[in-house]
């Protein structure tokens, strides 16, 4: 999928590189699987903007709607910041917690 906008494109890589970015600023997220980029974010376009889904593996410890929020809420600002597409919805899967040790 590539976004189009005036006088540009962007390709999806760009905006799956822009996701994992925001991802990785939220703590809480024990990590992002190898296969995130084939099977854990999946981006749609639609009239109402991008409809961003994503497959998360959590910390153990970490309290669950405080870092679904967090993610929802920096995946949304950094692709509307860089990338001047609106984002509709960012909808998340916990696929697993994980234990630090």
């Amino acid at each position: 999928m590539v976004i189009e906008a005036e006088g540009y494109e962007v390709d999806k890589k760009v905006t799956l590189g822009l996701i994992k970015k925001a991802v990785g600023q939220v703590e809480g997220i024990h990590g992002i699987k190898r296969s995130l980029f084939k099977e854990g974010i999946k981006v749609k376009k639609s009239e109402e903007g991008l409809a961003i889904s994503l497959e998360l593996l959590i910390s153990e410890g970490g309290f669950v709607p405080q870092i679904v929020e967090e993610v929802q809420k920096k995946v949304k600002e950094e692709i509307e910041k860089t990338l001047g597409t609106k984002v509709a919805k960012v909808d998340i899967k916990i696929r697993g917690i994980k234990s630090s040790s």
